[in-house]
C-alpha cells in the first residue's frame, strides 16, 4: 500500500484510520438552550393536543345530555298540556254532573208532597185545589262567553277556571185551597202539614166561612214552601222490583 504525507515537513505522522471500523454517529453540537426550548415546544404541542380531544370528548357528552334533555322537556310539555286537558274536561264532567245532581234531587219533590199533603188531611177536611206558586224572578245572571262549537272545552275564564256553577233554584211553594169542617179542623191540617219534614213555611192566607145547604165550614186557602229533608228521613226503593 502506498502512502502519502500531506502534512507540513518534519510534523508528526498519524496513521490512517482502519478501514475496517464502522461508521461513527453524528454528533450534535448545538446549544442546550435551543434544545431545551425545542422540548418544550414539543411538550406544549402534546398537551395542547390533548387539551383539545378532551374538550372535543366534553363538549360531545354535553351536547348528548342536552339533546336527551330536550327530548325529555318536549315528552313532558305535551304530558302536560294532555294533563291539562284532562283537568279541563273532568272540571266540565263534574259540572255538568253537578247540574245534574240538582235536576235529579228535585225529580220527586212534588210526588212526596202530594203524598205529605195528603196524610196530613185531617177529618172532616177536604181540598179542592193544589197548585204551584210562581218563583220570584231571580236576577239576570251575568253572560258567559260561549267555548267554540268545535273546540270541545268548557268556556273558562282569564285565570283559566270554569265559571261558578249558578245558584239552585229556590224551593218549590204551593198553595192549598180546600174546606173544613171547623176551625179545629183547619188548624190541626195546618199542624200535620208543619209537622212533615218536607213541608215548611206553611201560612193561612184566607178563611172564609160558608153556609151550603143548611151546613156552615169553612173555605180556606194554605200556602207552603217545600223543605229539603234530612237524608236519614228519606229511604230509597227500587223502581222496578228485583227478581
Amino acid at each position: 500500500m502506498i502512502e502519502i504525507n500531506l502534512l507540513p515537513a518534519g510534523g508528526p505522522r498519524k496513521p490512517a484510520a482502519r478501514a475496517s471500523r464502522g461508521p461513527s454517529l453524528p454528533t450534535a453540537n448545538a446549544d442546550p438552550r435551543i434544545l431545551g426550548l425545542a422540548g418544550a415546544a414539543l411538550l406544549l404541542a402534546v398537551l395542547g393536543a390533548f387539551t383539545f380531544w378532551r374538550q372535543g370528548t366534553a363538549r360531545a357528552e354535553v351536547a348528548g345530555k342536552i339533546e336527551t334533555e330536550r327530548r325529555d322537556s318536549v315528552r313532558l310539555a305535551r304530558t302536560i298540556a294532555l294533563m291539562k286537558t284532562i283537568e279541563s274536561r273532568k272540571d266540565t264532567i263534574d259540572q255538568k254532573m253537578a247540574v245534574i245532581r240538582n235536576v235529579d234531587g228535585r225529580r220527586y219533590v212534588w210526588p212526596h208532597l202530594m203524598d205529605e199533603i195528603s196524610r196530613s188531611v185531617p177529618p172532616f177536611t177536604w181540598l179542592t185545589r193544589v197548585a204551584a206558586k210562581a218563583p220570584a224572578a231571580a236576577p239576570p245572571a251575568p253572560a258567559q262567553p260561549a267555548a267554540p262549537a268545535d273546540s270541545g272545552k268548557a268556556a273558562t275564564d282569564s285565570a283559566g277556571k270554569l265559571p261558578p256553577l249558578p245558584p239552585p233554584p229556590p224551593p218549590p211553594g204551593f198553595s192549598v185551597e180546600g174546606s173544613a169542617a171547623s176551625t179545629q179542623a183547619l188548624t190541626r191540617f195546618m199542624k200535620n202539614l208543619e209537622a212533615s219534614p218536607f213541608i215548611r213555611d206553611v201560612a193561612l192566607i184566607t178563611s172564609e166561612q160558608t153556609q151550603t145547604q143548611g151546613r156552615v165550614y169553612l173555605k180556606f186557602t194554605l200556602e207552603a214552601a217545600w223543605e229539603q229533608p234530612d237524608s236519614t228521613l228519606i229511604e230509597t226503593v227500587p223502581v222496578v222490583p228485583e227478581n
